[in-house]
């Protein structure tokens, strides 16, 4: 009898105790959400709002759960899959940067951007990404296509946006291999947001195209 009431006490005291964590649990995940909405109103403070100001930029539509990995298409889609990953550095090249708002966008398999059904004019293949603590990003897509006209090469347009640093672009990335890049382009390489934009592909054992794009930020 008496260690039936034993353990019956225990087994009241564990559950009193798991029913009063269930509001410090559920208080813990609102104030990690309202700091991680804090955050991101404070780097859309940097964005441009005007689009006139620029057909580039996008950082101010970017959604409430944006992480540091994005997935811009569908296993259905036409054209070659990549996944493109990198670090974000400070201003020494060394120095991990977190925190980091980058929205990217590219043509589609035929060199287009925004079609007739599109809702925005840099099309279905647009995405936004936060650095991790470790200044982390990565995304996967599909390869996208030079412009109809053939004039430029494939290229991915690419942001960044963060509590100190204006909505700016950075080179976008390349893909080596491609003959419409010029040699302005390899020589200019790296000028706006560090080491080489020029990636070169490499398919990895699960059939998908990678690549990595480091990137050096600018003094403010």
């Amino acid at each position: 009898m008496s260690q039936s009431t034993e353990n019956r006490r225990e087994f009241l005291q564990r559950t009193s105790l798991a029913v009063l964590s269930l509001p410090l649990l559920a208080n813990c995940d609102a104030v990690a959400q309202k700091s991680n909405d804090d955050l991101l109103s404070l780097i859309k403070k940097n964005a441009l709002q005007n689009e006139g100001a620029g057909e580039w930029n996008g950082a101010k539509d970017a959604p409430a759960n944006v992480s540091w990995k994005t997935l811009m298409s569908k296993e259905s889609d036409k054209g070659e899959q990549m996944t493109i990953s990198g670090t974000v550095y400070q201003v020494d090249g060394k120095t991990p940067a977190p925190n980091i708002l980058i929205y990217l966008y590219h043509t589609d398999i035929e060199g287009y951007y925004g079609r007739n059904g599109d809702k925005h004019r840099h099309g279905r293949y647009r995405s936004w990404m936060l650095t991790d603590a470790k200044g982390r990003y990565e995304f996967q897509t599909i390869k996208p296509a030079p412009y109809p006209e053939n004039r430029f090469a494939a290229h991915i347009h690419f942001t960044l946006t963060s509590t100190t640093l204006k909505e700016d672009w950075i080179d976008s990335i390349l893909f080596e291999g491609d003959t419409l890049i010029t040699a302005r382009e390899r020589e200019m390489a790296g000028s706006k947001g560090g080491f080489n934009p020029i990636v070169k592909l490499e398919k990895g054992s699960n059939g998908i195209w990678q690549a990595t794009r480091n990137i050096q930020l600018w003094k403010a």
